[in-house]
């Protein structure tokens, strides 16, 4: 679908919701295809090819909210869905802070070069890439017995946004990825771990990574065993740091603030961590993957300080949330076509420090390179956690032991104040959406053997 299509058919909407006598309305429209392919013994045992397209919209009446949605792009579907989410409205309780409000000068079109360039990539091509990291992983050596999950995927997507008001809002984007794991086994002891490459072209894909990172770790891993009980500085992978923040970043959402559910819900303008500490939102950070140019109420995106200098100053806010506590919005407003309003980060980024790799790893140090029952094991209200990890015992910079079979317990919010140390280089998340330092933590609690 062409964009200028795209918005014809948002405001064709919208031109329903008025002849139905709606009052405030806006439209969210997604669309998106994608290829996945998985690798099992020399081939392509599972593929799939799917194109989605789904259209909502959200309507105000006398403060009362109705949503509805639908995957038919046909009148009469588009008819049913306006009249639905009238009639849903009617029976909402009023939400005297959500208003649809924004109007922006003009259009908002962010469409990348890359993406104006029709990938050409052979379909033979991909499928011989994904079969060729199950092979070349299982090359590696001869402990190395299994592939579990090898393969490839790419995916285009497309956002619209509109509202009564003439607001237009649209992005598309594409990305390609590429993945494997070693699954190693010698006597006993077997040992699993996976590597991954993200690309905006086909041609960016790194799969000499994806195998070194897979089938290295895994061997090493083989080695693992646990570490005594007692207290250890931890610093955790890109990857990890991303999950253990992702698992606590309500705590940083205005809507959990008015709901109460926020541990920093009376700490705004408070030390909250660690003064060398900042973290910012930054959703148009060149080299993100999560790269946007508005939210999901049509306003236009820009950076957010969350944390400076280990001062909170500023919660997310969609625009009911600014309305609420009378601040402005900070343009992170989230709904789906079939969901209601919520608030939701962009791409997080901080800011490095000035601590050496030699200092950072001084002494004694856990690395975590991986933590299992993220979901389970962490509580995101009070902070706490215990997870199974792996790991390497470092000392001095130089690796110690390869660990498992041990759990970390902490408390994140008082990790935050908890920070020994800050690396001087940028590391990416394996989704390039996550961007920090290494960051050495002390003290945390490890019960091992």
């Amino acid at each position: 679908m062409e964009w200028n299509s795209g918005k014809e058919l948002c405001f064709k909407i919208i031109d329903l919701a008025k002849k139905a006598g709606i009052q405030e309305c806006d439209v969210i429209l997604s669309r998106g295809q994608s290829l996945s392919l998985q690798a099992t013994k020399g081939t392509i045992d599972k593929s799939k090819v799917t194109s989605t397209q789904t259209v909502g919209i959200r309507v105000i009446q006398d403060q009362k909210i109705g949503i509805s949605a639908s995957e038919s792009l046909e009148l009469d579907s588009l008819k049913m869905m306006v009249e639905q989410a009238k009639a849903t409205s009617r029976y909402s309780s009023a939400d005297p802070y959500q208003s649809i409000t924004q109007k922006n000068a003009e259009d908002i079109i962010l469409i990348p070069d890359r993406v104006k360039v029709k990938d050409t990539t052979p379909l033979q091509e991909k499928i011989d890439l994904a079969i060729r990291l199950e092979q070349e992983v299982l090359a590696v050596d001869k402990r190395i017995h299994n592939s579990p999950y090898s393969g490839y995927s790419d995916g285009e997507g497309e956002s619209f946004y509109a509202n009564h008001l003439g607001t237009f809002c649209y992005q598309k984007d594409r990305s390609f990825s590429a993945y494997t794991s070693a699954l190693a086994g010698a006597e006993q002891n077997q040992a699993m771990y996976s590597g991954s490459s993200i690309g905006r072209t086909f041609a960016e894909l790194d799969l000499a990574e994806c195998v070194r990172e897979a089938s290295t770790m895994a061997l090493r891993l083989l080695e693992a065993k646990p570490i005594q009980t007692g207290r250890y500085d931890v610093i955790f992978s890109t990857d990890e740091w991303e999950s253990i923040l992702g698992a606590h970043l309500g705590a940083f959402s205005a809507k959990a603030v008015k709901e109460g559910t926020s541990y920093y819900r009376k700490k705004l303008e408070t030390s909250i961590a660690n003064s060398g500490l900042t973290m910012r939102d930054l959703p148009k950070y060149k080299d993100g993957f999560s790269y946007s140019a508005f939210d999901d109420e049509g306003m236009p995106h820009s950076d957010l300080t969350v944390i400076d200098k280990g001062v909170l100053k500023s919660f997310y806010h969609n625009s009911a949330t600014a309305r609420f506590f009378k601040q402005k919005s900070t343009a992170h407003g989230s709904r789906g076509a079939k969901g209601s309003l919520g608030v939701s980060p962009t791409q997080l980024v901080f800011d490095v420090g000035s601590t050496s790799k030699a200092d950072l790893y001084q002494g004694d140090v856990l690395k975590v390179i991986s933590l299992k029952g993220l979901h389970s094991g962490t509580n995101a209200v009070s902070g706490h956690f215990s997870l199974a990890i792996e790991g390497i015992l470092m000392r001095d910079g130089v690796e110690k032991q390869m660990v498992k079979d041990v759990t970390l317990s902490a408390n994140f919010y008082d990790l935050l104040n908890a920070v020994q140390g800050i690396g001087s280089n940028l590391e990416a998340s394996s989704g390039r959406g996550f961007f920090s330092p290494e960051i050495r933590f002390a003290g945390m609690s490890v019960a091992g053997s």
